[in-house]
């Protein structure tokens, strides 16, 4: 621990205190995440606490990632190490949540966008007028809205919208369709349950929670939002709770105001059992991008008192030296000219001593992001873009697969009676009209009858189908024989129970494929597969998958089916594959990184572009921006902020940084590259990139591109 200063070592030594709290305020580049680490090292081996008995939990599965992979090397000094990690419980606020619920009711739906199309299915045509819901994000919203509140501030107000919106909610409920708040709601549910009911016998990790954990830490607590606050309290209610994070850093203001939960955690314990202290040091940004990003901010008044209650320097201390380079603060016209700078830029600096791994290109929307990716593929530049989870959890085509398996598993326990009660019989409902509600041809009001006629009769839509006869339906004949098919292709997996009997994945993954080419979907689900670009982004999402199914196996418990298995635990599973991937160390130049500022929070890298996009006349947040400039160790590229604090130029050509000879070695001894590593002459440099900037006409806009990719390969 002699790496630690005095005041990372302060919080560290901080001695362990039941029903204490020990709040860090730790400002970006700080060591916030080495003084975790840290802590959880020194409450093992020195305060005596179990590694079972700590628990640890952030808002994004990013920082989980971060923090597991971190602690290994923290304890790798350790005969038992790895035994000590997997002890330590650390999870998402959500990831938590999900486990609690999923212990107590088995397999849950957390409802994605396809499932709001489904149930946008269900609403009559004239709700869905201007004067009603208008899309699924809309009837989100509503229902959400409705749930908070009651039919008092919901936005539909007749009797009969109302009527709509609880039937709605009903069937959610039956079939254990969840949103993220409702998860939170249900697991705190859970942990009350066991205090207050003496008949309830609680899950092993309910008891943990409640029993065993000793000490909570919070990683980023700037993250939180007030709806998290009955988990959250309830968890770390008589613990000791140690959070770290930066007011500063706040940008999920959006989901609800940070300040609420944090006077909850602030005053859940006494006063006088309650400690602030601060993290001064700054070993990321150089005191050129410090400098600026300070204008932005100004301390609070209780870090102030930080400040007089310690001995240490204040936060104006810098580790890092000067690199005599200041960020570019940068105004363009139109889109065409701003993304000719940033290639030209990045051509520079490739032509010296970056790598395209150093390099991240940052953005407050998502749109602007898939402008810049298309132009980098253009040019052949390797780019990754960074989420808050992987790509194949939000491809629409791998969610109706995973519905696909919902319904087989739960009509099939249905139609064999098992697991079946008055409280889920029809839980196979919510995924059969979603699956149904996504079959081209099968209208709105097509689905709004035969669910009435389901509820008419008293029996699921999968009893229904199987068990009345087709002339009975509801339904007209070009329906009726879409419905038949549907039917038809998912029979035997339910009627004979095969979707759990199957135990391989790749054979699973196989027959669920084929049952959906069966389905004749609507495009807007599944794009032709003509098109080569969405069937290698599919391709790549479906291996994804088979490889997370893969890992589900491995460590699927016996007595339980493998589809039950991956169904309830595959957000998990593939939390453990992320692990796995990230450790697989990848050598030559890498990837550019494109994020927005709320998946790249907590990230750091080299090189970073931060751009508001040409055609945005509005300024960027001030604390996403402090955000997005305190990514950067060693250059910042500021495009259009137009921020009040900040002051932009017209950018003029230059390529003064290729010839800045102690800048590349400063930097180099900062990402600790040996000084021979990439050393060529800048003339050599400066050649090379004249002969691309010859070739291919940088600053004239979406100049010529073709054989970009060769010459990127062999730079």
């Amino acid at each position: 621990m002699d790496k630690l200063t005095p005041s990372q070592w302060k919080v560290v030594s901080k001695p362990y205190e039941p029903a204490s709290t020990i709040k860090v305020i730790a400002g970006p580049g700080s060591g916030k995440t080495l003084t975790l680490l840290y802590k959880v090292f020194h409450l093992v081996t020195v305060e005596n606490i179990k590694p079972d008995e700590i628990l640890i939990f952030s808002l994004t599965n990013k920082a989980v990632d971060n923090i597991i992979e971190n602690l290994l090397s923290v304890f790798e000094d350790l005969p038992t190490s790895k035994e000590i990690i997997s002890q330590i419980g650390c999870y998402t606020v959500h990831g938590l949540a999900n486990r609690i619920v999923v212990e107590n009711e088995g397999m849950i739906n957390i409802i994605e966008e396809i499932g709001w199309r489904g149930l946008m299915k269900l609403l009559p045509p004239s709700k869905r007028s201007p004067h009603h819901v208008k899309s699924y994000k809309e009837l989100e919203k509503v229902i959400k809205d409705y749930k908070l509140n009651g039919n008092m501030n919901c936005k539909i107000k007749t009797k009969d919208d109302i009527s709509i919106i609880e039937k709605l909610v009903e069937l959610m409920e039956n079939c254990k369709v969840m949103t993220n708040d409702d998860l939170i709601i249900r697991a705190k549910k859970y942990l009350e349950l066991d205090c207050s009911h003496s008949n309830y016998t609680s899950s092993s990790f309910i008891q943990d929670i409640q029993k065993k954990y000793k000490v909570v830490l919070i990683d980023e607590f700037q993250d939180l939002y007030p709806s998290l606050a009955p988990l959250i309290t309830t968890i770390c209610k008589d613990k000791q709770l140690i959070m770290f994070g930066d007011t500063n850093q706040s940008i999920y203001e959006f989901l609800g105001n940070n300040s609420q939960i944090m006077s909850q955690l602030d005053n859940l314990h006494p006063k006088s059992s309650t400690t602030i202290l601060k993290l001064f040091d700054n070993f990321r940004s150089t005191p050129e991008i410090i400098s600026l990003a300070s204008k932005l901010i100004s301390p609070p008044s209780r870090e102030n008192q930080v400040h007089r209650d310690t001995d240490e320097t204040p936060s104006e201390l810098v580790r890092k030296l000067p690199c005599s380079v200041s960020p570019q603060l940068l105004s363009f016209d139109d889109l065409a000219a701003e993304t000719e700078f940033i290639i030209d830029k990045i051509t520079q600096l490739i032509c010296c001593s970056a790598k395209f791994s150093d390099i991240a290109i940052l953005s407050r929307t998502n749109l602007h992001l898939t402008t810049l990716a298309n132009v980098l593929k253009k040019y052949g530049i390797p780019f990754q873009k960074l989420k808050s989870q992987p790509d194949w959890m939000d491809d629409l085509r791998i969610q109706f697969l995973l519905d696909i398996l919902k319904v087989c598993s739960l009509a099939s326990d249905e139609r064999h009676s098992r697991e079946f009660n008055t409280s889920d019989k029809w839980q196979s409902d919510f995924s059969i009209l979603v699956t149904m509600s996504a079959i081209k041809g099968i209208g709105d009001a097509s689905i709004q009858a035969l669910y009435k006629a389901c509820r008419l009769k008293n029996l699921s839509i999968w009893m229904y189908l199987t068990i009345i006869p087709n002339f009975e339906w509801p339904l007209g004949f070009a329906i009726k024989k879409k419905v038949e098919n549907y039917t038809s292709s998912l029979f035997e997996m339910i009627e004979n129970d095969r979707i759990h009997q199957l135990e391989d994945p790749l054979e699973l993954l196989e027959e669920v494929s084929n049952i959906t080419h069966k389905l004749n979907l609507n495009p807007s689900y599944f794009q032709p597969m003509s098109d080569s670009q969405s069937s290698l982004e599919f391709k790549t999402h479906l291996q994804e998958m088979a490889q997370v199914m893969k890992v589900s196996k491995s460590n699927k418990p016996a007595g339980v089916s493998f589809v039950k298995w991956f169904l309830e635990t595959y957000f998990d599973q593939t939390m453990v594959f992320h692990q796995a991937k990230q450790t697989m160390q990848t050598t030559g130049p890498g990837t550019i990184k494109l994020s927005t500022i709320h998946s790249a929070k907590g990230l750091e890298f080299p090189i970073v572009f931060l751009t508001n996009g040409s055609m945005s006349n509005f300024p960027m947040d001030t604390n996403a921006l402090y955000v997005g400039m305190t990514r950067a160790r060693n250059l910042l590229y500021l495009c259009n902020m137009k921020h009040q604090s900040l002051a932009s130029k017209l950018p003029s050509y230059s390529r003064s940084i290729m010839s800045n000879e102690p800048f590349w070695a400063y930097y180099k001894q900062d990402l600790n590259r040996s000084a021979s590593e990439t050393k060529i002459a800048v003339e050599h440099n400066i050649q090379r990139y004249n002969q691309l900037r010859k070739t291919f006409g940088f600053y004239r806009a979406y100049s010529s591109l073709r054989g970009c990719k060769s010459v990127f390969r062999r730079i």
